[in-house]
């Protein structure tokens, strides 16, 4: 059997490389375990329901210029609140929201009171006539959008010339025939009969939690003082309203000097792993190399 001579003491050299070999052995230990968090750390975030969060502005299309558009698309993905924060969506399901018995009051009176009246006088139906839909910011040019504007026609059908009513609108998203997702309630506005100028106008920048797809948009109309849905327009009433491409910001990423800085920082840690591995290897070379050199010596 051969016999190796191993030396009592260690020259400066062999305690350096065996000490790198153990911070280097230790580190590696630790890339591991973080690479195996983070692995289990994404898997946790995909099978969680993301949350949805939009920026909308909303008012007469008349009073809404191209200036104001555009300075409202600029600063929308700078807000601190979104309609989600501050009331003006609740992302639940067309279902859940016909359904829901949370009810603005200020909107809302009762239904009997409100058909009794509207009996004892006059009728009137409502009608939302056409909708249109315009896109806006597709900063990585991939054919999905992050913000949208939705123009409806709302309509008083009554033997009364002019009539005036005072509505509001709940407008919805569904991702390729999915369930409907509240993502704005307007405030009330005025309609008069069959006026084309009362046309109302949303713009929204989908903020998180909108991946990239096509969706269908829904209207529902209200009366104020009546509790019960009054007119609706959807997808399949217009083609308008139909498979928008959109995205939600965190989808949409232009290609600038910030976003290389981030993407390059994302993937230092593989490229950190990677080099430690190639160090490891190094080293243990270099001590094989130099424990056959005090062999060979002794």
């Amino acid at each position: 059997m051969a016999k190796f001579n191993i030396p009592e003491k260690f020259n400066f050299v062999d305690k350096f490389l065996l000490s790198t070999l153990a911070v280097l052995l230790f580190l590696l230990a630790i890339q591991i375990l973080m690479v195996l968090f983070g692995i289990n750390k994404v898997h946790a975030q995909e099978q969680t329901t993301p949350v949805l969060k939009t920026v909308s502005y909303g008012q007469k299309q008349q009073a809404f210029n191209e200036q104001d558009k555009l300075n409202f698309i600029e600063q929308s993905r700078e807000q601190i609140f979104s309609d989600q924060d501050i009331g003006k969506a609740s992302s639940m399901t067309r279902t859940q929201r016909l359904n829901s018995t949370n009810v603005d009051e200020n909107k809302l009176a009762s239904k009997s009171t409100t058909m009794a009246t509207v009996s004892s006088y006059y009728s009137h139906e409502f009608l939302i006539y056409d909708a249109q839909s315009y896109l806006y910011d597709d900063f990585d040019e991939d054919g999905y959008y992050q913000t949208f504007g939705i123009v409806f026609d709302a309509d008083v059908i009554s033997s009364i010339a002019n009539e005036r009513a005072d509505v509001y609108a709940e407008l919805y998203l569904s991702i390729d025939g999915g369930p409907w997702t509240h993502y704005y309630s307007t405030d009330v506005f005025t309609i008069e009969g069959e006026n084309i100028n009362d046309e109302y106008e949303v713009i929204t920048t989908l903020y998180e939690g909108y991946y990239s797809d096509n969706y269908d948009v829904l209207i529902d109309l209200y009366e104020v003082g009546y509790s019960g849905l009054v007119a609706t327009f959807s997808s399949d009433d217009s083609d308008a309203l139909y498979a928008l491409p959109l995205e939600s910001d965190e989808y949409d990423i232009y290609y600038d000097e910030y976003y290389y800085d981030d993407h390059h920082h994302h993937h230092s840690g593989s490229t950190g792993f990677i080099s430690l591995i190639v160090m490891l290897m190094i080293t243990i070379l270099r001590c094989t190399f130099i424990g056959k050199l005090v062999r060979n010596k002794a």
